[in-house]
């Protein structure tokens, strides 16, 4: 009884400490200056940043003025007033819709951004990457 106790020990030393699988968050930093940018202000409307900035409208409204850019690789839509810590049911409810738009109209590199209420992207945190 007294060596399984110390192997015991260790085993859960082990088993907690090898748990964390979380990686420290990314900052995003702009490497293609020819991207869309787009502000989604919540589940239904947004605004495009760049390369025109445009008024707060409907997401498909911003979509059809991301179509006119659609020569464009990369997009980056940056996710104001999102609250999840980790990426959830708040990140699939608003990003899918971006990403599954973005995708069909020809983009193969999309960025989320965690929002912080500024327009320029530059060092955001990045919630996920799809190329």
């Amino acid at each position: 009884m007294k060596i399984c106790t110390p192997i015991t020990l260790a085993t859960l030393t082990i088993l907690l400490t090898s748990c964390a699988t979380t990686s420290p968050p990314q900052a995003f930093h702009k490497t293609d200056n020819t991207s869309v940018v787009i502000d989604s202000l919540d589940g239904k409307t947004g605004q495009m940043l760049e390369p025109t900035a445009s008024v707060r409208e409907e997401n498909d409204a911003v979509l059809a003025k991301a179509m006119s850019q659609s020569q464009r690789q990369t997009a980056v839509v940056i996710l104001e007033n999102y609250t999840e810590p980790r990426i959830g049911w708040q990140y699939r409810d608003r990003g899918t819709p971006w990403f599954v738009g973005l995708r069909s109209l020809g983009y193969q590199h999309i960025v989320f951004l965690r929002g912080t209420g500024v327009a320029d992207p530059e060092g955001l945190t990045t919630l996920a990457e799809y190329f």
